[in-house]
């Protein structure tokens, strides 16, 4: 869970002897968890750890000309937190740096966007603070407070409600991630071990965390976790293959589906007219899913479907849009105050998720092109391939049966969307 975002401005403060008394001068602290605030923080983060994230960010930026920013992410060393941390340098050479810190089991990076779309705000924000800075322009200076403040709270509320995941956005997980697409990848080959399955995850990222990147496969009934006794060597006399070993034992496809209830309630309420918004509607679809191979469909693709499904505002708009149809002029304001419904709009129109039809009076209606669901199939393509895995040793014996065993208990198992 989020805890706070803090922003601050780096400044030297030189004194008359020439000594200077660097400083992280607060702009905004603003706090979730409420044992902390503006006057005692010190058991979220300390200075030692703040001037450590700052390191990380300006090693090799002293020959950087103009503007500047960049992105960093770590466990912070003397608090059990971690951060997700922008860095910008204005071409003025001020500096400034902004902490997003989460618990240690937070999984940040399905944050990472709407962090850099925080920066892209702060970009604005921190140019037009030092230029009213340097006019001392008073009135300025405190509207630019009072909007970062409320920039910073929507993201706060923004992560909120991304840490609450509903079944189809835990798929999303999945699909957007590039250590979780690795770790499907890799275990409809055949069953492995989680220390191997680490070290292959280390070649994608530094250290990953394991144990979350499988939370949405386990909360799915995608994966099975068992143990493994091992087989002694008969020449040593050590145990080999012994420990955690990771079973696929339903695979997982991000699909697009017709809506047949959406379908069905606009030919009832379909009025009989010089346009039939059905009939256009009904096309459209046809046409789309005429086309459409969820098989074939890119990775890249299935990875930008399952980034907008974990866009809060993008989200709500798409859960509204799966039960009914609107006028473009009369969208239902059901998106928070800070939500951009144009963009909104754009995204899912890119993506051919919403679609357009015009009626008799040349009024643009807004509809669900394609519906989002998960496939959810028994992998029996896996049963060959264990007993070739096992005939070439890359398994034991006891892996391979334990395999097929989970196989054997999970194929009547459904998962429901």
């Amino acid at each position: 869970m989020i805890q706070a975002i803090l922003t601050y401005q780096f400044v030297l403060n030189p004194k008359e002897t020439g000594e200077i008394e660097p400083e992280f001068s607060p702009i905004q602290l603003i706090f979730k968890n409420e044992d902390f605030n503006k006057s005692d923080y010190s058991n979220l983060i300390v200075t030692n750890d703040i001037f450590g994230i700052f390191y990380q960010h300006t090693t090799g930026v002293m020959g950087q000309t103009g503007a500047y920013g960049n992105f960093y992410s770590g466990r912070l060393k003397e608090t059990p937190y971690q951060v997700l941390s922008y860095f910008r340098q204005e071409a003025d050479g001020s500096q400034f740096l902004t902490l997003s810190i989460f618990e240690l089991d937070d999984e940040i990076e399905i944050f990472d966007d709407l962090v850099r779309s925080l920066a892209k705000k702060l970009d604005v924000t921190f140019e037009t603070l030092i230029r009213a800075k340097s006019s001392k322009q008073l009135a300025l200076i405190e509207k630019v407070h009072t909007k970062l403040a409320d920039d910073i709270k929507f993201t706060i509320f923004q992560m909120e409600r991304l840490s609450n995941l509903d079944k189809l956005q835990k798929a999303a997980l999945i699909f957007n991630s590039e250590e979780r697409l690795k770790i499907l990848n890799t275990l409809r080959e055949y069953p492995i071990s989680k220390r191997e399955m680490k070290n292959i995850l280390e070649k994608i990222k530094p250290n990953p965390n394991v144990d979350i990147l499988l939370e949405p496969f386990l909360e799915l009934n995608l994966i099975r976790r068992d143990w493994i006794k091992g087989e002694r060597d008969k020449r040593t006399g050590k145990i080999e293959n012994q420990g955690e070993y990771l079973f696929l034992t339903k695979d997982i496809v991000l699909s697009r589906v017709p809506n047949e209830a959406l379908l069905q309630k606009l030919k009832d309420t379909e009025s009989k007219g010089k346009v039939n918004k059905y009939v256009n509607y009904r096309n459209k679809v046809v046409d789309f899913f005429s086309a459409y191979d969820p098989m074939e469909e890119p990775v890249q693709a299935k990875k930008k479907l399952a980034s907008l499904l974990l866009n809060p505002d993008i989200y709500d708009f798409f859960q509204l849009m799966r039960s009914n149809f609107y006028p473009l002029d009369k969208i239902p304001k059901i998106l928070s105050n800070w939500a951009d419904v144009d963009m909104i709009l754009e995204e899912l129109r890119n993506l051919e998720v919403i679609t357009e039809i015009k009626d008799e009076e040349d009024r643009s209606w807004v509809m669900l092109l394609t519906d989002v669901k998960p496939l959810i199939v028994f992998p029996e393509y896996l049963l060959p391939k264990i007993k070739t895995a096992y005939d070439t040793n890359y398994i034991t014996q006891e892996i391979a049966k334990k395999a097929f065993d989970l196989l054997e208990v999970s194929y009547p198992e459904t998962v429901e969307f």
